[in-house]
């Protein structure tokens, strides 16, 4: 996921229950390191991936950020893809100034400054049945996540849902983690509708522990009612324009909650989904549904 003042918001953090949140202790980053680009690959017309090496460690948790740095051009917020050892990867989405810049200047051996990890993650429930459900390029974190909880133990399915066949990546990258289902609403893949359908489908016939989502609030919102109609735990990534990414400009607050993404998450309990839906619904206006 991408933003800047420019760029389209970008999203993701937590929640807390019977298991202990293996839970980053949040740090005010705002000292760069530099990075050097290892390799561009080509996922979709709108989407590549950049491999990225770092100078230093800075071990993310999944559903973490980093803000990527371009001098002279904009900063953005980036979900981490997947890292290891001194090396990260984005997916990076051609949505705005930044990210359009992005992708027609900065190629193998450019150099960027990174600034993070940034913001709370994803809970990590050990040796559970987990369901993972991401929609389009903002599937990114989940793949991270994926990664790490099949080393704890963890039954992984993924659902992962694209508008239009040409849409469609990560697919190879996801299964070699765990069982993973593509929706396509052109009819073209497996299943045809939307991610939320087939998500519906699979939890009529199995049970989860809980529920991991990332994608469009309109999206979030949907899953968040179906695992609140049947008492799954949900975890979601949310969107919002991300401008200093340390909770103190206030572009990516969530009123009237008081709650910041950059900071407090940007990964939520998905019931805050349903309590904006409510307040929305008793001012009869839009609360922070609209980014």
């Amino acid at each position: 996921m991408t933003n800047t003042k420019d760029d389209k918001p970008f999203t993701e953090t937590g929640i807390s229950g019977k298991f202990m949140r293996i839970e980053p202790s949040y740090t005010m980053r705002s000292r760069y390191i530099i990075g050097e680009v290892h390799k561009v690959r080509r996922l979709t017309q709108k989407v590549r991936e950049y491999i990225i090496v770092l100078k230093e460690e800075i071990d993310p948790d999944p559903g973490q950020f980093a803000m990527l740095w371009v001098p002279g051009v904009g900063e953005i917020p980036l979900s981490f893809a997947d890292y290891t050892s001194k090396t990260v990867k984005f997916v990076i989405s051609r949505v705005g100034a930044v990210t359009t810049y992005i992708h027609q200047n900065i190629g193998e051996g450019s150099k960027i400054l990174l600034r993070g990890p940034l913001g709370k993650g994803f809970t990590i429930y050990p040796s559970r049945n987990c369901l993972l459900v991401g929609g389009g390029y903002g599937l990114a974190p989940l793949h991270y996540l994926a990664k790490k909880l099949s080393t704890k133990g963890c039954r992984l399915k993924i659902l992962l849902g694209f508008k239009n066949s040409t849409d469609i990546f990560y697919v190879d990258e996801f299964r070699s983690i765990s069982n993973t289902f593509i929706s396509s609403e052109d009819g073209e893949e497996e299943f045809r509708g939307t991610v939320v359908e087939l998500m519906k489908n699979i939890l009529e016939e199995e049970s989860f522990a809980i529920v991991y989502a990332c994608g469009r609030e309109e999206m979030l919102v949907k899953i968040a009612r179906e695992c609140a109609a049947r008492n799954v735990k949900l975890e979601v990534s949310l969107e919002r324009i991300i401008k200093c990414g340390l909770g103190v400009c206030g572009s990516c607050s969530i009123e009237p909650l008081g709650l910041r993404v950059c900071r407090d998450g940007p990964v939520f309990d998905g019931g805050i989904l349903l309590r904006l839906e409510d307040l929305s619904r008793r001012s009869n206006e839009k609360i922070c549904m609209n980014h």
